[in-house]
């Protein structure tokens, strides 16, 4: 009996969630608190890209990365 490779199959459903979150901030932004401004998805993909370095460059993990990137700019 073969076996199935949930891995791969985590990590499209993955994938699939991060680009629908991201594309529904395409338009623009995530409002900063403090009036600061938006923050753009240019600014939170360059966060979530440090953060990712920082973790070694370990894949999987890019949901996260992108969502504390913008919690983080948004303070």
């Amino acid at each position: 009996m073969a076996t199935r490779n949930t891995k791969s199959t985590n990590r499209a459903s993955i994938k699939t969630k991060a680009t629908v979150y991201t594309n529904g901030h395409a338009a623009g932004a995530v409002a900063a608190a403090g009036g600061a401004g938006p923050v753009s998805a240019e600014q939170i993909r360059l966060r979530a890209y440090e953060l990712f370095l920082a973790r070694g460059g370990a894949h999987g993990d890019d949901l996260a990365d992108w969502l504390r990137a913008e919690r983080e700019l948004s303070r």
